[in-house]
């Protein structure tokens, strides 16, 4: 073949190969031409675009980006890369700002960019490398209505496979076409989204309508249920249970009820398919720590899958969990506000697992469960009534008879129990005094009608009932009533008026002599041992006399007079009587005067402290002072303690008094603490033996301290022995709470008393204070001298300081240095007086 027709057959062959290349072109614009009119579906036209260009030129590396302006997305709806993989959601596009992708977008020009291209758009700062770096790429803009919506792109990643300018006129002109066909589609897809939503949003209606329907049509019938008293409870808990079927998944079902008295869990229906030993399970159990019981417990409802009951359990609020259980679900069953059980649905199914919506309806239904579970119980409970009401008829009806027989022979022991004593069998008060008014009518009408009143009170019988107990006291009473009864005359009243007081009415005197034997002979058998438990007891009596006087005519005022002449025996020594006369009263009014007078006194602070020294016997040097109650009153002068105290501590305003002595003495041992600077000074002060039965004290006298500002080991406090044997309990708390304060204590009178041995181990004492009676010339009694040894001896041992009271000459504060008594008070020393007296006293002592 010649060069010319080479040449020629070359050419030919160009033109042929370009008359392919041109017919692809125009095959796949005709396809793409098709494909925006004929294709329905989104997804799969990104696909047919793709192997129509793919027809043209080398894009096995392609995607598709569409640009969301409003939400500044980039959303790669189409990729195949072999290097690289892309989110199929959207992500920010400041992600890839810096890409050629972003740089197309923001410049809306087609892009062809060759490896020098890259290198030099790098230089410039204008690209950034994003991914794996290929060889060429082409990437042209999606344009729609002016606005840039995304890109077409191409890539190669060998050197083989290069683009032309061609190739990107070609992208840019089918990226033309697309864009239509996109647009519309995207509109055909939304249409599609929102008609799906809307058939979706239908069908929810739909099916939210039938439930409703069902579940309106279940408690309709659960409401008839309720009504129907006459269907067996075991099938009334079956129809619930299938009824509640129709609305959730309730193969295994059970209802639970919570009896509060007994404080038991009862399940009243249960229904269990997969699970063995079922009889065994739903056994009646105490109320515990199930899952039930936290429903109930809480008054919430539970949903519970495996992992939060076995939270539940590993916090210890309930028992270990079933571990077939897969889903729990259980609501408490409600009725006006007072949860009476539970019902619970489980599943042992994996795919059968409990919503929330199953919850809700769950509960929702429960509170309906919870009043035909109430009415039912409540028309059950009206039908048991109602039988056991014509049963009760029956047997009432037979009582009726019995019981008008058993009431006369009741009426007759309420009459007697209403006037009659119910421990001893003795007359009452009110029979009493309905005699004593008869007997004074009877005097009215016959002058020379003659009566007396013994009134009785026991004397030791408060000991007995500390000592021994109150049915100890009660035997006594009784053993005291026969004896009374025995003593008198058949036609005279014994009578209990409470507590040891006894009342005896001795009619038709022939003379008072009577009156006064019978006194005697009561007196004479009191004083006699009662056995009691086995033990001698000691009481004795003190016994008012009063006989018949024109002057009375009421009950109440004689008994009154036997009263205060039963006193008066009382103050004259008991175990005695004593025959009332118009002295007594006018003491007893005296008495009420003074009461007042000292309640006045109180409230103007008219009682004041006069301070007796208290010596070191050692060298006479005065280390304390005890301070002693005096009245300064506007009415009455100076009192002593003898004609008030006694009175006082009758009627416990002794209380107000010490507690207003103790105070004025604490002020004005903190004056002299200040003047002579005398640091060890105390004052010592005594309280009534009721303080200490009393819890405030030690607050009380804490907030005095405090008040007067004081420190408290500058205070002592005196008690007497009786403090000790009464209500020791709370006096031991009271003295220990006053030690931790700081305050000594001292025990007065020391040896008069019990003198118990024990109490001096048991309660925390400091000082012993010897009572006068053995120190009054001590030199003169030998065996006083033995005693007084004896308790300073006892003392130093238990670690206890002693003072001497009453010392009133030299050889007795002599021999009490010589026995080792410490400390001493005395006329002999010096006479209690007030206080500007005993500062002249101090100057030069403490100056000394």
């Amino acid at each position: 073949m010649s060069h010319m027709d080479s040449e020629l057959a070359k050419q030919s062959l160009q033109l042929l190969e370009k008359y392919r290349k041109l017919e692809a072109r125009y095959t796949a614009l005709f396809t793409l031409n098709q494909l925006s009119h004929d294709c329905a579906d989104l997804n799969t036209f990104y696909g047919q675009v793709h192997q129509a260009i793919a027809s043209i030129m080398n894009a096995n590396n392609f995607y598709v980006v569409l640009h969301d302006q409003t939400f500044n997305t980039l959303e790669f709806v189409y990729h195949v890369d072999e290097n690289d993989t892309m989110p199929s959601t959207p992500f920010p596009y400041e992600d890839f700002k810096g890409t050629m992708t972003c740089h197309v977008i923001e410049q809306g020009k087609p892009l062809l960019v060759t490896p020098e291209k890259m290198q030099a758009l790098k230089d410039e700062g204008i690209i950034k490398q994003k991914g794996t770096a290929g060889t060429d790429w082409l990437g042209v803009p999606l344009i729609s209505d002016g606005f840039v919506i995304g890109i077409m792109a191409v890539q190669s990643y060998s050197e083989t496979t290069r683009y032309i300018d061609d190739d990107l006129e070609m992208l840019t002109f089918t990226a033309q076409h697309i864009v239509t066909a996109m647009a519309r589609l995207q509109d055909r897809d939304r249409l599609q989204k929102a008609v799906d939503a809307r058939t979706r949003e239908l069908m929810q209606q739909i099916r939210e309508r039938e439930k409703s329907e069902l579940l309106q049509e279940s408690l309709f019938r659960i409401s008839e249920l309720t009504s129907d008293t006459n269907i067996d409870i075991n099938k009334f808990y079956e129809m619930v249970h299938n009824i509640v079927g129709q609305l959730i998944n309730a193969e295994n079902f059970f209802i639970a009820r919570h009896n509060r008295a007994d404080n038991m869990l009862y399940f009243s229906y249960y229904s269990e398919r997969e699970s063995e030993n079922v009889a065994q399970k739903y056994q009646p159990r105490k109320f515990g720590k199930g899952f039930t019981e936290l429903v109930i417990s809480n008054k919430k409802t539970l949903l519970l899958d495996p992992q939060k009951m076995n939270d539940l359990y590993q916090q210890g609020l309930t028992l270990k969990p079933q571990t077939q259980t897969k889903s729990w679900l259980g609501v408490p069953l409600v009725h006006a506000g007072e949860v009476i059980g539970a019902m619970v649905i489980q599943s042992y199914q994996a795919n059968v697992i409990f919503s929330q919506q199953d919850a809700e309806l769950l509960n929702f239904v429960s509170q309906h469960v919870s009043t035909a579970i109430k009415r039912r119980d409540l028309a059950l409970f009206e039908k048991q009534t109602q039988e056991l009401l014509e049963q009760q008829v029956k047997l009432r009806t037979a009582e009726l008879e019995e019981e008008i027989k058993q009431r006369k022979a009741m009426q007759e022991k309420l009459k007697h129990a209403a006037s009659h004593d119910a421990l001893t069998g003795l007359p009452n008060r009110s029979v009493f005094l309905d005699l004593l008014n008869h007997a004074i009518a009877c005097f009215t009408r016959k002058p020379e009608f003659q009566f007396a009143v013994l009134f009785l009170d026991l004397d030791r019988f408060k000991v007995v009932n500390d000592s021994l107990g109150h049915h100890a006291g009660d035997e006594l009473l009784k053993q005291v009533a026969i004896g009374l009864e025995q003593l008198v005359r058949s036609k005279d009243t014994v009578a209990r008026l409470g507590g040891d007081e006894f009342v005896i009415l001795i009619e038709d005197l022939e003379s008072q002599q009577e009156a006064y034997d019978i006194a005697q002979r009561i007196t004479d058998f009191l004083s006699r041992p009662f056995s009691i438990e086995n033990q001698p007891v000691f009481i004795g009596t003190s016994i008012g006399v009063l006989f018949n006087d024109e002057r009375y005519t009421s009950a109440e005022v004689m008994l009154r007079d036997a009263d205060i002449a039963m006193y008066h025996a009382k103050d004259m020594g008991k175990g005695r009587y004593e025959v009332f006369d118009s002295s007594m009263h006018k003491k007893v009014q005296s008495a009420m005067i003074l009461e007042a007078d000292i309640r006045e006194a109180i409230a103007k602070q008219e009682f004041v402290p006069y301070f007796q020294p208290i010596v070191r016997l050692s060298d006479q040097e005065i280390v304390g002072f005890e301070a002693l109650a005096r009245w300064k009153s506007d009415k009455r002068g100076f009192v002593m303690p003898n004609n008030f105290i006694s009175l006082a501590e009758e009627t416990n305003l002794i209380m107000a008094i010490d507690m207003q002595i103790i105070e004025k003495s604490c002020r004005q041992l903190k004056h002299w603490l200040a003047e002579f600077g005398h640091s060890s000074l105390y004052v010592s002060c005594n309280l009534y033996s009721n303080h200490f039965f009393d819890a405030s004290l030690p607050q009380e006298i804490e907030n005095m301290l405090e008040r007067v500002g004081l420190p408290a080991k500058h205070l002592r406090v005196e008690l007497t022995e009786r403090a000790l044997l009464e209500n020791s309990d709370i006096v031991l708390a009271n003295m220990t709470a006053l030690k931790q304060l700081g305050v000594k204590i001292l025990l007065d009178d020391f040896g008069t008393g019990y003198s118990s041995l024990s109490y001096l181990h048991r309660f925390p004492l400091d000082v012993l204070k010897i009572d006068r009676s053995f120190i009054n010339n001590i030199h003169e009694h030998n065996n006083h001298q033995a005693i007084i040894k004896t308790i300073i001896d006892l003392a130093t041992n238990l670690q206890m300081g002693t003072v001497g009271e009453g010392i009133e000459n030299a050889s007795d504060a002599k021999l009490l240095e010589q026995m080792d008594c410490m400390y001493g008070q005395g006329y002999y020393f010096h006479k209690p007086a007030p206080a500007h007296e005993i500062s002249r006293q101090l100057t030069p002592c403490i100056q000394s």
